[in-house]
């Protein structure tokens, strides 16, 4: 299964490093601009205390839209320090569809931080946030969301609103 898992995961992420490679030329659109892809490395750190690294997460931008895949410890500071350095696209409110490749803890402790912290310091996102993973991420969701909600009808806060979290 977690075989599986990880080949669904590069799969989905050569489809969407595929996307903006349409031919061999690059083409552009009416307003003259070309399509772009970016890879983001928010942490590639091994698990433990080292202030210098972050554990895994990378986000990949597809003309302007992030997909984020995996939500180690600091990925919503990292994604912040991106925009920084000007990737505005990872500015923390524009993360809304996350992928998580696997459940190990240095892939998924940022999670909550994913869920809570950009509505907290940037304003609510304007869409809800997207996860897809693997078997045991609907539980995850729920233990997060019940462990720090005060209220579970804040709209701020909502994970695939009306509609179960998607597994592979």
């Amino acid at each position: 299964m977690a075989v599986l898992i990880q080949r669904i995961g590069a799969v989905v992420l050569l489809a969407l490093v595929s996307a903006s490679f349409r031919s061999t030329a690059p083409q552009a659109d009416a307003r003259g601009t070309y399509p772009t892809t970016q890879i983001v490395l928010l942490g590639t750190g091994t698990p433990g205390w080292d202030p210098d690294r972050s554990e895994p997460a990378t986000a990949i931008v597809v003309n302007g839209t992030p997909y984020l895949i995996d939500f180690g410890p600091g990925v919503v500071r990292r994604a912040g320090a991106a925009y920084r350095k000007g990737v505005k696209a990872l500015l923390p409110i524009n993360l809304h569809v996350v992928f998580l490749t696997h459940r190990h803890e240095d892939h998924t402790v940022g999670y909550s931080d994913l869920i809570f912290s950009p509505q907290q310091a940037g304003g609510a996102r304007k869409l809800p946030l997207e996860v897809y993973g693997p078997k045991g991420l609907t539980d995850m969701t729920e233990y997060i969301l019940k462990a720090h909600m005060f209220n579970p009808d804040d709209r701020r806060y909502k994970v695939n609103p009306g509609r179960p979290h998607r597994q592979a």
